[in-house]
Order: C-alpha cells, then structure tokens, then sequence
C-alpha cells in the first residue's frame, strides 16, 4: 500500500496521465509509487510504463482492486492505474525567460478565467498544440487543484504552470523579452485583426480573458495585437475553452510555416 500519504499525497489516473508524467513531469513532481489494479489486463502500454518506472527507479505494484479502489476513492475513470505523487510545482516565469527562451517560445495568458474546467480544457490544448506554459495570476484567477488535473486528462503533466503577482507586469515583463503579446476581444473594430488574416510573430504569447468579462482594460491596453473570432452562427460568443482551442490551432499552423 501507500506509504506517503503524509506528504500531502496526490494521485494521477489513467495511462496518458502516468506516461506523461514519466515521461516529462513539468513540474518536477515526487513519484512515490505506480499501483496497477489486478483487474488490470498487461499490454503493451503496461509494459511501456513499467519500463519507464524502472529506469527512474520508481516502484510499481499490482494489487488487489479493493485495495486499489481505496486508495482511489472508488473512482471509476482510472484505467486501474494510479500514481502516487507530491502536489504540482508551479514554475518561475524569470527562469524560465532565462534558461528556456526560444526564436519559437509560446505562451498562453488567463486573465480572469476562473472555472477549473475550462483551466483543464486549456491545459489540454495548449499541450495538444505544442505551448510551452500557462502563465495565471495570483488573484482573481483559478487555483491548481486535483479535480484541474484530472479535467486535463494528464496533460498537466507535460505544461508548466506560471503564476505571477500581476499579469499586466508579467506581460511588460515578456515584451522585454521580445514577445508580442495578442489578445483575444468580442469587439469589433478597425484596430482588431479577424484571426484568419493575423500573421503571428514569435515569440509570441496569447491572452484569454473571462467568458463573461473578457480581458481586463489594462491588460487589453497592454497587448500588442488584439484578434477577434469571426462567428457565423447566431451564438455572440463561444467559450474560452472553445477559443483557446480555435486561436492555438491558428498559432500552430503559423508557427510550421515558418518551420518547414
């Protein structure tokens, strides 16, 4: 059984979740044990992950379902698997300006965005389309949580969390750094740029403000390009989730046109 349940322990379900946790753990989580659930049929993706503890020396174990359903709370979307690990490490935006800046950087900023399912459906796509983080404020914004973990399917794993004091410094801060920073708006006017027809420059990094509010003034004043969706339909606006996915598939296929 687990051993580590007063270091404040967290577990991560599921095949994606734990290979990719193995396999990049962004935030530098302790690995304290794999339990498989003796339910669990071996195949090639087992087999993957017990290869990949071994080699970090990481203890897996089979054991019996009940034994597992108890240390997962009777959750039923694991994939019987678990990964007993310390809470997430949010990382440092100087540090990483220092040691992980690149020509293609990627960012993604929340401002106001406070619902933890769209907090997990971002991390989602940002992993999905290649962003190096998310950078959230300390107020007014949503918090890390198990439930934000689970709601990205694992994809936690492979981005780096940011949080800093103040966005609008934050923003000044990777204008410095040569980023331009675009910003999603519902607005409608000549100084924003429908983004079928934005030619996007990296380093570059990607404001969503709240579904309801939108980005703050100061953080609009503060970015360089400010975009807007073009919707056919008869809805007058979609959600952040819905953007980010939309906006970073646009970034994306930028970005490998400049690359290929």
């Amino acid at each position: 059984m687990d051993n580590h349940k007063d270091h404040n322990t967290e577990y991560i379900y599921g095949i994606n979740a734990v290979t990719t946790l193995l396999e990049v753990n962004s935030s530098r989580r302790k690995v304290y044990g794999i339990f498989i659930s003796d339910r669990r049929k071996k195949d090639r993706r087992i087999n993957s992950i017990q290869k990949l503890a071994a080699k970090k020396n990481i203890r897996v174990s089979v054991i019996k379902h009940a034994e597992f359903r108890d240390i997962t709370g009777g959750d039923e979307n694991t994939q019987n698997l678990a990964a007993s690990v310390s809470p997430y490490n949010l990382a440092d935006l100087d540090h990483y300006l220092k040691n992980s800046l690149s020509q293609y950087s990627r960012l993604v900023m929340l401002d106001q965005v406070t619902d933890m399912g769209n907090f997990g459906s971002i991390i989602r796509n940002c992993r999905a389309f290649g962003f190096d983080g998310i950078v959230i404020a300390k107020n007014r914004s949503v918090t890390l949580s198990k439930k934000v973990s689970k709601i990205s399917a694992g994809a936690l794993e492979g981005i780096s969390i940011f949080r800093v004091a103040n966005l609008t410094a934050a923003i000044k801060k990777l204008k410095f750094a040569g980023f331009w920073i675009y910003g999603t708006t519902l607005k409608k006017d000549r100084k924003v740029q429908e983004l079928g027809s934005t030619n996007f420059v990296f380093p570059m990094a990607l404001v969503l403000g709240s579904e309801d509010r939108g980005m703050g003034r100061i953080v609009t004043d503060n970015c360089d390009v400010l975009l807007s969706i073009s919707l056919s339909g008869k809805m007058e606006s979609i959600n952040v989730s819905v953007t980010s996915g939309i906006v970073l598939y646009h970034i994306q296929e930028k970005y490998q046109e400049k690359n290929n």
